[in-house]
């Protein structure tokens, strides 16, 4: 079985999402949550995985969970993503800390 493919679509019929820090209101569960060491601080990061649409399959929540779990930020990663969100992003960040922890959310979100 290709589980690229799976990983994608699962990734595709269900969101993750991710809130660092401040904000909104978070479900119950949350399915990871990373905890950032930044410039000047720490970041937490939850995230959840919500279908988007009804349908999903177990064995697409399976992948999509395992994914999520599995997924890691190397240096490579973190600094290819940092280029991305200073150099190609419009976005005035307000501090190092929330820099760094957006970068480690994008990279795992690409993981996935």
């Amino acid at each position: 079985m290709r589980r690229r493919p799976i990983v994608f679509l699962a990734a595709t019929a269900t969101l993750v999402g991710c809130l660092s820090g401040c904000g909104f209101v978070r479900p119950d569960v949350v399915d990871r949550r990373d905890e950032v060491a930044a410039a000047g601080g720490v970041c937490r990061i939850d995230w959840w995985l919500a279908a988007v649409s009804e349908g999903v399959t177990e064995e697409a929540w399976q992948v999509a969970r395992d994914a999520l779990r599995q997924a890691s930020v190397g240096p490579e990663e973190f600094a290819g993503w940092r280029s991305t969100l200073t150099s190609l992003d419009d976005t005035d960040w307000p501090s190092e800390t929330e820099l760094e922890g957006a970068v480690h959310r994008e990279a795992v979100r690409a993981a996935v």
